[in-house]
């Protein structure tokens, strides 16, 4: 794999409550991570911390147990229900944490293979080529809305709720993950954001500016970039993998 990332607090942020990590494993297994913290008194950016650190050092102490891909959403399922009751019980037991919680997008690649595990508004994206698919849904009211036909995909742009997201890591004492699984193509791109992105820019139509064989820490840079240039006024993280059939390798990028 050849991965990037890059992390920005924004244009009118006073701190990162976003907050990722790349992890180059063993045994051709590899993950990354993207949170998006929430709450008052620096808890969001505590409850993005507490979230990808757990799963990290979970997955850290598994390595080179798991083989199936059972085993690996059971790992992804077990590590972030752990998390979820880490920063529950913490915002119950002090005041100041009250309410605090963070999306959680995170993708394991095993071989070929890649695992995504979701809950938030932060997103998972599958680049193949010149095509850009969204892997994820959206845990927000605004998605809600578009599907049941209550609004149109313009109105939802422009909603004035659409920061409201309906599930979240840490907010209560039981989490329902989203999971998805695929089978990895030579040159895929495997792309996780937080909202600070895809509300400035058009992930479909940048990725047609670039060239097929753009770095993944230019291309992080590039988009990371694009959507201060557009505003910018929330936190910005977005990590990237391309799929080579060798050797990691990668470089972090921050603002």
């Amino acid at each position: 794999m050849e991965y990037a990332s890059f992390s920005h607090k924004g244009l009118q942020r006073k701190s990162n409550e976003d907050y990722c990590h790349v992890h180059e494993g063993k045994q051709n297994t590899a993950f990354m991570i993207v949170a998006d913290g929430m709450g008052g008194h620096n808890a969001g950016d505590l409850a993005s911390k507490l979230a990808v650190e757990h799963v990290v050092a979970y997955f850290t102490n598994k390595s080179g147990e798991l083989q199936s891909s059972e085993e690996f959403i059971q790992a992804l399922l077990s590590s972030i229900e752990e998390a979820n009751e880490k920063i529950f019980n913490l915002s119950q037991c002090n005041m100041q944490f009250y309410g605090m919680g963070t999306t959680f997008t995170m993708a394991v690649f095993h071989n070929k293979q890649f695992h995504v595990a979701h809950i938030g508004d932060s997103r998972c994206y599958l680049i193949r080529k010149d095509t850009v698919s969204q892997i994820t849904r959206d845990h927000s009211l605004v998605q809600e809305l578009l599907d049941n036909g209550s609004i149109t995909e313009d109105e939802m742009e422009l909603h004035p709720k659409k920061n409201i997201i309906t599930r979240a890591l840490g907010t209560e004492d039981k989490i329902k993950v989203d999971c998805f699984e695929g089978v990895l193509k030579d040159g895929d791109i495997v792309l996780l954001c937080t909202d600070g992105l895809t509300n400035y820019v058009n992930i479909e139509e940048s990725i047609k500016e670039l060239p097929a064989d753009t770095a993944m820490d230019k291309l992080t840079w590039f988009l990371g970039n694009k959507a201060l240039a557009s505003g910018g006024a929330d936190d910005i993280t977005i990590v990237a993998a391309r799929y080579t059939g060798k050797e990691n390798r990668g470089e972090v990028i921050a603002g």
